[in-house]
């Protein structure tokens, strides 16, 4: 599933979007995660006025004081160029400029949502979402104090959008590598030294991430269909019994929760 670094690199690749007129409209007969609350074909003569991200959520404000909701789901692609009715394209929206932008999904657990503007703080899917862990307010003040009453393991804890958005399994196990931290250390259990730590790597995970184009390991492409570059960087997701790059021991794996964990036993204590 794209995670943070992905959707914030497809918002930055369709912002060249921004401030033109939309011509026409397509959207395929095929059932989306959810229906649009609006008719997406409200679009028509309209502008984008600004594109933004919320977790792992795109937002684009429209000049007729609605947005569109647009989230990738776990295979949901969003590019721009031309369109060719490829199967699995589900909508799709020409500019003024000849330019389209195309949302295919093959496994459609992604959607597309025309709200009216005043709704969008109380969406189903945006309600409820923690701090963004780029900006200030996810800091050592609240972190830790999320942290003390909560006895689930710190991995599964990274993955809960209600405490912190956007981060993922990727990221997460990636993060918790940086900073030294076994996924299997109860969250109450983290000191406010570890948790400063695990901030920090948090954030520096995730920026590089961002600068590399995101990670491409099954169905992910930014907006021009060109492969991220992150990872070639892991250094320990999907490593299972290779070395460790920093004590030579073997990566281990383990299922959390369903999803796969990958550690070093050694360095991770």
């Amino acid at each position: 599933m794209p995670e943070l670094p992905e959707v914030e690199t497809v918002k930055r690749g369709i912002e060249i979007l921004n401030n033109l007129q939309i011509k026409s409209v397509f959207r395929s007969d095929k059932k989306l995660r959810i229906n649009s609350q609006e008719s997406l074909y409200l679009l028509k003569q309209q502008k984008i006025n600004k594109i933004k991200r919320r977790a792992r959520y795109l937002i684009c404000e429209i000049s007729n004081n609605k947005s569109l909701i647009i989230h990738l789901g776990m295979s949901g692609k969003l590019t721009v160029g031309k369109f060719s009715h490829k199967k699995h394209d589900h909508f799709a929206c020409e500019f003024e400029d000849k330019t389209w932008l195309v949302f295919n999904d093959a496994r459609r657990f992604g959607f597309i949502d025309l709200v009216d503007n005043s709704n969008i703080d109380n969406h189903q899917f945006l309600k409820k979402l923690g701090p963004e862990p780029l900006l200030d307010d996810f800091n050592l003040k609240y972190f830790a104090n999320k942290l003390k009453n909560k006895s689930m393991n710190i991995k599964t804890a990274l993955m809960d959008n209600s405490l912190v958005v956007g981060v993922g399994n990727i990221y997460a196990n990636e993060s918790l590598f940086d900073s030294n931290i076994s996924p299997l250390c109860p969250s109450n259990k983290i000191s406010e030294k570890q948790a400063l730590k695990l901030i920090s790597s948090i954030k520096k995970t995730l920026q590089k991430a961002i600068d590399l184009g995101g990670s491409s390991i099954s169905d992910y492409v930014n907006a021009t269909g060109e492969f991220g570059g992150y990872q070639s960087n892991f250094r320990v997701y999907g490593r299972e019994n290779e070395k460790c790059f920093n004590c030579n021991d073997s990566i281990k794996r383990i299922v959390q929760n369903g999803r796969s964990t990958f550690f070093c036993p050694k360095c991770q204590t």
